[in-house]
């Protein structure tokens, strides 16, 4: 069998990295959505927090679905979004034009968030999984962030996954043919802006209460 040509390979390149931006809106981004709104309970009570996560815990098929929807296209994600960093060129201190430093940041975040969700998952998720009936899923929580240390990489693991997908809209929209023309491109820059700016407020709100309880 004949080895693929350089065409053949840029071709699958290409393919790959459209199947890695649409899996960073869907699934993974309309989880990370749903994973904020659940998460913004906590702003209306702890106890309303610990009822909503006790229902996601105990909905049916809960494994599968989290192997499905969320794990497999996460590492999907990250393999891809890895073999991007490595292999794409930065040139920033050449050029430094605002689309150059999103997408450094884009990287940058990318590593950041994907490193997030490994301690998230271990250090939260399975501690709650082991929780015994009517625990308090927000005291593990406060628990997991009363270090200093810890709770300031919290705050940069949720902002850099808040840059990572608002940013990662905008570059799915070019690259899947949606904003083919500057002024459309700016035009949804401005929009995946002010979903930052709203999506930052909310989230301060969230870690906010999760600080003083």
């Amino acid at each position: 069998m004949a080895e693929p040509t350089l065409l053949q390979q840029g071709r699958r390149i290409n393919f790959l990295k459209k199947l890695q931006s649409l899996c960073g809106v869907v699934p993974l981004g309309i989880f990370f959505c749903f994973h904020l709104v659940a998460n913004y309970t906590l702003t209306w009570s702890i106890p309303a927090y610990d009822a909503f996560s006790h229902f996601l815990e105990t909905m049916p098929y809960k494994d599968l679905l989290e192997i499905v929807v969320i794990f497999l296209p996460l590492l999907f994600h990250a393999i891809i979004g890895i073999y991007i960093v490595f292999t794409g060129s930065n040139n920033v201190s050449t050029y430094g034009y605002m689309r150059n430093w999103r997408y450094l940041f884009q990287r940058i975040t990318g590593v950041i968030a994907f490193a997030f969700l490994v301690w998230h998952v271990i250090g939260l998720k399975w501690a709650v999984s082991l929780m015994p009936d009517g625990g308090s899923t927000f005291s593990i929580l406060q628990t997991a962030v009363a270090n200093p240390v810890a709770l300031v990489a919290f705050i940069i693991g949720v902002y850099s996954c808040l840059y990572h997908f608002v940013n990662g809209l905008w570059t799915f929209c070019i690259t899947w043919g949606i904003t083919l023309t500057p002024r459309s491109q700016q035009i949804t820059s401005y929009l995946c802006l002010a979903l930052f700016v709203v999506g930052a407020f909310f989230v301060g709100q969230m870690i906010f209460c999760m600080v003083t309880g």
